[in-house]
C-alpha cells in the first residue's frame, strides 16, 4: 500500500511536470487565468456600454428616425447606470483589466509594437467621433478615452522597461548581474505605485458617496478652459467635468499608473515558478471566457462601434414596420 501510494504520488508529479513542459515549450505561453479574467472583464464592459447606449444613444437614433424603439428600457438603463453597486463593480472591473494589461506588458518585449496600433486606433476614434459630433450625434466626441489612456500606459511601460534593459546591459554577466536585473525589472511597477502614492497624497482623495466609491480631485482648476482640457488628460481636475467635452474619459493618473503597477504582479508571478499555480484548473469549462480574453483588444474596440451601429440598424428595420 505504501509503495503504491508513492508510485501514485510520483505519477501525479510526473503528470504535472509533463503538463508544465507542454506549456513551457509553446511558441508563446498563454495563461488561462489571464485570458479568463480579461474575457470576463470585457464581457462586463460590453454589457455596461450596451446599457449606456440604451439611454445615451438610442434616444438620438429614435429622434432622427421618428421611432420609439427600446424607449421603455431607457428608465431602467438610467437606474442601472446610477446604481451604486454598478459604480463600485465598474471600478473594480476596470482596475482588474488594467492590472492584467500591465501583467501582459511583462510577458513581451514588444510593448512598442503594442503601443503603435493602439495609438492609431485612439487617433481614429477621436477623428470619427469628432465627425459624428459635428454632423449627427452631439456630445459623442472623444478627446482622451480608455484606448488613449491604455496606449499611453503601455508606452510608459515600454520606455521604463527599455531603460531598465539598457542599464542591465551594462551590468555584464554573472550571478550578481542576474540578481540585479531581476530587481531592476520591478522598476516600472514601482514607478506606478509611486505615481499612485503621490496622486492620492497630494491631488486626490477617495470618498464614499451614496454607497459608491468616488475619486475626488484636489488638483486646482485653471481659469483657462484649454489648460483645463490639457490638465485633464493627466489627472482629474477639481470642479472641472471633462466629460462635457469628451464622451469617454480615463486620465493617465490613476489609470495608467494601475497598468504600470500590474508589472509587479507580472514579475512576481509570471516570471517565477508561481506562474503554473492555476494550470491544473485549466479545462473545457473556461473556453468561452478564454476565447473572449484572447481577442479582448478587438472586442473592446469593436463593441464601441458595433453596439450603436446595431441599434441604428434595428431602428431602421423598426421604422419599416410602423
Amino acid at each position: 500500500m505504501y509503495i503504491a501510494g508513492i508510485n501514485a504520488e510520483r505519477a501525479g508529479v510526473s503528470g504535472f511536470k509533463t503538463m508544465v513542459g507542454r506549456y513551457s515549450h509553446r511558441k508563446r505561453e498563454r495563461f488561462w487565468e489571464i485570458d479568463f479574467l480579461r474575457g470576463l472583464c470585457v464581457l462586463l464592459m460590453v454589457f455596461d456600454h450596451f446599457m449606456y447606449c440604451l439611454w445615451g444613444v438610442m434616444p438620438t437614433i429614435n429622434q432622427v428616425l421618428g421611432t420609439n424603439l427600446f424607449a421603455e428600457w431607457q428608465s431602467a438603463s438610467i437606474r442601472y447606470w446610477e446604481w451604486n453597486v454598478r459604480v463600485n463593480v465598474r471600478e473594480i472591473v476596470i482596475c482588474i483589466f488594467f492590472l492584467l494589461c500591465g501583467i501582459s506588458c511583462t510577458l513581451t518585449r514588444g510593448n512598442f509594437r503594442r503601443f503603435i496600433p493602439l495609438a492609431l486606433v485612439a487617433l481614429g476614434i477621436s477623428s470619427v467621433t469628432y465627425l459624428l459630433d459635428e454632423t449627427f450625434l452631439d456630445g459623442s466626441f472623444i478627446i482622451f478615452g480608455v484606448i488613449h489612456m491604455i496606449s499611453c500606459g503601455i508606452l510608459m511601460y515600454a520606455l521604463l522597461d527599455n531603460a531598465v534593459s539598457a542599464v542591465c546591459a551594462l551590468l555584464g554577466e554573472g550571478k550578481r548581474a542576474r540578481t540585479a536585473e531581476k530587481i531592476l525589472r520591478y522598476i516600472p511597477g514601482a514607478v506606478g505605485v509611486a505615481f499612485l502614492i503621490v496622486l492620492f497624497a497630494l491631488y486626490a482623495d477617495i470618498e464614499i458617496r451614496n454607497g459608491a466609491f468616488t475619486i475626488v480631485s484636489t488638483f486646482p482648476r485653471s481659469p483657462d478652459n484649454a489648460e483645463n482640457i490639457f490638465r485633464s488628460i493627466f489627472l482629474f481636475v477639481r470642479g472641472y467635468n471633462f466629460t462635457t467635452v469628451s464622451a469617454d474619459y480615463f486620465p493617465i493618473l490613476p489609470y495608467a499608473a494601475v497598468i504600470l503597477t500590474g508589472g509587479i504582479f507580472g514579475r512576481a508571478i509570471y516570471h517565477t515558478a508561481a506562474k503554473y499555480t492555476f494550470m491544473p484548473l485549466d479545462g473545457a469549462w473556461n473556453r468561452g471566457f478564454c476565447f473572449l480574453g484572447r481577442h479582448s483588444a478587438f472586442i473592446f474596440v469593436a463593441h464601441m462601434v458595433v453596439i450603436p451601429m446595431l441599434m441604428g440598424i434595428c431602428g431602421l428595420i423598426f421604422k419599416l414596420f410602423i
